[in-house]
């Protein structure tokens, strides 16, 4: 009789997606939502290479089979984990110095034994039966995947969807400093494919070959707009890098004189 529902029955691991499935949907979301953020963000990605990114990490969660909240808090730390180790592993083979080396290896190492430990404890829970509730959905076809479409239809569910619609720091002249952050991150994938977008380039004296500018001592509506773009990138490169590195920092904004150079 077991078998025979069993088989009537098959768990199906995308049922944690639905918004009607096994788990409650707003801890479902919170979870997906964690690990949007845990997930190392490198502003050299493309769209693709982050939506690919996101789609692997959900198909992981849902390969870990959580039965209910604890067990689907214990998948999100374990994915936490192993993003965080692998972020250390780029690090530690990368050319760094030595005392760089050494560290980004034992970060990477302790990631990883957290990794170990985080699976260990799912699966002694996952010993113990837990029944199946009936009504589960039922398995399906697995249609073509579109991970684009499934990141944004999360960040939809996860109150995430209107970032692309903060205000451009490049317009904006009354903004805190945490205002201006998150401007600027909204836009960072933008600029990283077209850095000029929304610039009037053409109307724009004194960038150099390379694109660097000298800040002039009367700087134009357009300058100042370049001036503050070149400056906004230089940021959130830098604070990429420390990501990278594994010694994330805050902003720090350095103040600009007429004369200096913007990379």
């Amino acid at each position: 009789m077991t078998s025979s529902l069993i088989q009537d029955h098959p768990y199906n691991p995308d049922a944690i997606f639905d918004p009607n499935g096994p788990l409650d949907p707003t801890v479902m979301e919170e979870a997906v939502s964690t690990i949007m953020r845990n997930t190392q963000v490198d502003l050299s990605d493309t769209p693709a290479a982050a939506s690919r990114r996101m789609y692997a990490a959900m198909r992981a969660l849902a390969a870990l089979h959580p039965r209910n909240e604890p067990e689907l808090m214990l998948g999100v730390q374990a994915l936490s984990a192993y993003h965080a180790a692998n972020a250390a592993w780029r690090r530690g083979a990368a050319r760094h110095p030595d005392g760089d080396l050494r560290r980004h290896i034992a970060t990477a190492a302790s990631a990883a034994r957290a990794f170990d430990s985080m699976l260990r404890a799912l699966e002694r829970r996952q010993a113990k039966p837990l029944s199946v509730p009936i009504g589960r959905p039922p398995p399906r076809d697995w249609p073509p995947v579109d991970p684009d479409a499934l990141q944004n239809e999360w960040k939809r569910r996860c109150g995430v969807a209107n970032q692309n619609l903060a205000p451009d720091p490049a317009q904006q002249s009354a903004m805190t400093d945490d205002e201006l952050i998150t401007a600027w991150a909204a836009k960072g994938q933008d600029w990283l494919l077209n850095p000029n977008e929304g610039l009037d380039i053409a109307n724009t004296a004194g960038i150099l070959p390379d694109g660097s500018i000298i800040v002039p001592w009367n700087p134009t509506e357009p300058q100042e707009a370049y001036m503050e773009r070149r400056l906004a990138m230089m940021y959130l490169r830098e604070q990429a890098e420390s990501y990278r590195n594994g010694t994330p920092k805050e902003i720090k904004f350095r103040a600009i004189r007429p004369g200096d150079l913007i990379p």
